[in-house]
């Protein structure tokens, strides 16, 4: 068991499923399609490294993660009005802090909203003109950006990749090795991370994001921080 956050007692916001029609596919304007990544709610910000979506979909339906639990409803539309309907969510218990967003996050879209889209950026306002929330427009595709960094003092870069099977899912994580520094990078749920080593009693220890990869021997174990300190995490075996 690895120990990394200590969690506290916290009830999950879950919302029974109501009985709202979604809106037809065609009056759903093209602008509003998509995943959207929230950057600010209710002018309190975000917590870094924890993603709060919101998918709007083009039959009339919403759903994304909240922060530690995904959802899931109906929407209606009055021009520029926006109204999420009552939406079903898992159960799962997090740390405090996402627990904390993701209830920020459900409030905010509990009332009637206005909508409007500039760019790349959606702003959800309450009818009382205060800003419920602010996202981002996330992008699906293989484009992405190459990042280098001289490391003072290394000769050469040693790299390795390593297939595992975490859990039935397939995790390709490549060890970057340059004089002191030493990351690994892997993709888990559509979410690309770098973790950097850490000190470690034993094995091999990196931590990037809310993830804490951890080797000993061929096998690794990865852990999300999110999940308290009573995270068991997921074992990592070599795959083919």
């Amino acid at each position: 068991m690895l120990k990394v956050i200590t969690a506290v007692s916290c009830a999950c916001v879950t919302i029974e499923m109501g009985s709202m029609q979604p809106v037809a596919a065609e009056d759903v304007p093209q602008q509003l399609v998509g995943t959207w990544l929230a950057e600010d709610i209710g002018g309190g910000g975000v917590v870094d490294d924890l993603q709060s979506t919101l998918e709007i979909r083009e039959d009339g339906t919403f759903g994304g993660m909240a922060g530690c639990n995904h959802f899931t409803g109906t929407f209606s539309l009055s021009g520029t009005k926006i109204t999420f309907g009552p939406a079903a969510s898992t159960r799962k218990m997090c740390v405090p802090a996402a627990m904390t967003q993701e209830q920020k996050f459900f409030e905010a879209l509990r009332s009637e909203l206005s909508w409007t889209v500039e760019g790349s950026k959606l702003v959800l306002v309450k009818a009382e003109g205060a800003t419920a929330m602010k996202l981002a427009l996330m992008t699906a595709g293989s484009q992405g950006a190459d990042v280098t960094i001289r490391v003072p003092g290394a000769d050469a870069v040693d790299r390795q990749a390593v297939r595992y099977d975490c859990g039935g899912k397939a995790v390709e994580a490549q060890y970057i090795n340059a004089g002191a520094v030493s990351l690994v990078t892997f993709t888990i749920d559509g979410t690309f991370v770098v973790a950097s080593n850490v000190i470690s009693g034993s094995g091999a220890q990196y931590a990037g994001g809310q993830y804490i990869w951890w080797t000993e021997g061929d096998e690794a174990t990865l852990f999300d921080v999110t999940k308290g300190e009573n995270d068991q995490g997921i074992a990592c075996k070599p795959a083919p």
